[in-house]
């Protein structure tokens, strides 16, 4: 397995009396996200040895299915409810390289972490911090830097008009977007 390991979802309360969890997915698409193969799990915070769960651990074959209000999963196949209590508030985590190909011209947001977002006067605006979706469209997370002009944090939308280019090669976005906003 890769250093790159990315976040794609979160892991929620019990659901029925079988050991499944509801699961909140980041994915486009969140039947593909259980074909991902590993899932590392791991907790948002670290926590004291001889607690629950202190370390990561992998789960080879997640079962998931949809259900009314979104999508379940089943971790451990011999679980029951009271073991999936244990599951709520992980972070579930893939390896980037099994993610599937992208087609040309498109980009997985956590590519953008950490690229320099640069205005169209040459201005240094920041880092991206993280991609918020807010159902209209995509905003760029854009925290201050220390080669950046000030330290604002701003919130850019992903629009045609605004975001104008994504340069992984060269670590950067250029973006329509003057400093005063």
């Amino acid at each position: 397995m890769s250093d790159s390991l990315i976040l794609i979802g979160r892991i929620g309360s019990p659901w029925g009396i079988q050991g499944f969890n509801w699961v909140q997915l980041f994915t486009a698409e969140p039947e593909t996200a259980f074909s991902y193969r590993p899932w590392v799990l791991r907790r948002p915070h670290p926590v004291k040895k001889g607690q629950y769960l202190a370390e990561d651990f992998e789960v080879k074959r997640p079962k998931g299915k949809a259900q009314a209000k979104g999508w379940v999963c089943k971790l451990d196949p011999g679980a029951n409810r009271n073991e999936a209590e244990g599951y709520k508030g992980l972070e579930i985590w893939v390896d980037a390289q099994n993610l599937p190909e992208l087609s040309d011209g498109e980009i997985y947001h956590h590519q953008l972490i950490g690229l320099t977002v640069v205005n169209e006067q040459d201005q240094n605006l920041g880092q991206v911090a993280s991609v918020m979706e807010t159902g209209s469209n995509d905003v760029l997370v854009v925290r201050a830097g220390a080669n950046s002009l000030d330290d604002q944090e701003r919130l850019i939308p992903w629009l045609d008009d605004v975001v104008k280019g994504i340069h992984l090669d060269q670590q950067r976005v250029q973006v329509d977007w003057p400093e005063d906003w």
